[in-house]
């Protein structure tokens, strides 16, 4: 038997849309900063080796 799928309330799919483009550009953000900040730690890292 064919069933229809549950209806999506158009203001709960805009905020749910919403809610995963923020966390998107969060973690976009937050991965960003890490790769800028890497070579920085790794040379602090290195020099205290030395």
């Amino acid at each position: 038997m064919f069933r229809m799928p549950p209806q999506i309330d158009p203001a709960e799919e805009k905020r749910r849309v919403q809610a995963d483009v923020r966390n998107n550009f969060i973690m976009f953000s937050v991965i960003c900063a890490a790769i800028r900040l890497a070579p920085y730690c790794i040379g602090k890292a290195m020099s205290n080796q030395a």
